[in-house]
């Protein structure tokens, strides 16, 4: 049971730091999620389209992600992001603010499977370049939509399922399929996962500059290491892969960071 515990307690704001806002794990009502993160990125080469060029860019990133519960089976969430590659290339990037609903949650001898939907949007949140060498980003406007599937055993480990639909209607419309498979153990004074990624960009042109405009693709892979310090705060370190892919550098990410976690009525 304090496995489980652990599980509701503390891998939410983890997740979004490293593979994304949306996991497979909701707060509570009245229970509110805070994470902060600092994650340094380099790659040395870019692929522009399929062709592996060498291209040497490194940035450094701050997140800050909230999700909130509004009952046992609903959040909002949401995810900023400062980026910094050089004086020209730094300000706050795309936002992401997306309302996550559990459809069901099945209990069995072993464990339980819960299935989840999210619906959300990215949108920038600044006024930063993006006809410079190295911008970062291109001010898209998009549309994320996720089906996620997670047993959780009893005794600590999980396997996680995510899949869905990125639809970008602005600066130009394009869409991107993604499937994210996690797995992972929490105990009582630790937790660890490994996950692998793929984006898929739907009909994606080559880009002639650093900035993914054409759409990128990708299949990296990573992990991550917690420890709680008390029922409240603990801190994480992570990191990330880019095997390979169209658009995108291909990048080493470090990320660490600490997660708090506020419960309304127990404070009140």
């Amino acid at each position: 049971m304090r496995k489980l515990l652990f599980f509701k307690l503390f891998l939410l704001p983890i997740f979004t730091l490293a593979q994304g806002p949306i996991s497979g794990f909701l707060p509570g009502a009245t229970t509110t999620d805070l994470a902060i993160g600092y994650s340094p990125e380099s790659y040395d080469f870019y692929f522009f389209g399929d062709e592996k060029q060498e291209q040497q860019v490194s940035s450094h990133s701050y997140n800050i992600f909230i999700e909130h519960g509004f009952s046992p089976r609903s959040s909002l969430v949401l995810n900023i992001p400062y980026i910094v590659i050089d004086e020209e290339n730094a300000g706050l990037q795309d936002a992401t603010l997306a309302l996550k609903y559990r459809n069901q949650r099945t209990e069995y001898a072993n464990g339980n499977m819960n299935f989840i939907t999210s619906v959300g949007l990215t949108f920038p949140i600044s006024d930063y370049p993006t006809e410079t060498d190295t911008p970062i980003g291109i001010k898209a406007f998009t549309f994320q939509g996720r089906l996620v599937a997670q047993y959780n055993w009893n005794y600590g480990t999980f396997l996680h399922i995510q899949s869905g639909l990125d639809f970008q209607f602005i600066p130009v419309s394009r869409s991107s399929i993604p499937v994210q498979i996690r797995a992972g153990m929490g105990a009582a004074n630790f937790y660890f996962d490994v996950w692998l990624e793929w984006m898929n960009a739907i009909n994606a042109g080559v880009d002639t500059s650093v900035t993914g405009g054409e759409g990128s693709s990708w299949l990296k892979t990573g992990g991550t290491f917690y420890y709680p310090f008390t029922d409240r705060l603990g801190a994480f370190a992570g990191m990330s892969y880019v095997l390979t892919g169209e658009n995108i550098g291909q990048s080493l990410r470090f990320n660490v960071g600490a997660v708090y976690k506020w419960n309304r009525k127990k404070d009140n």
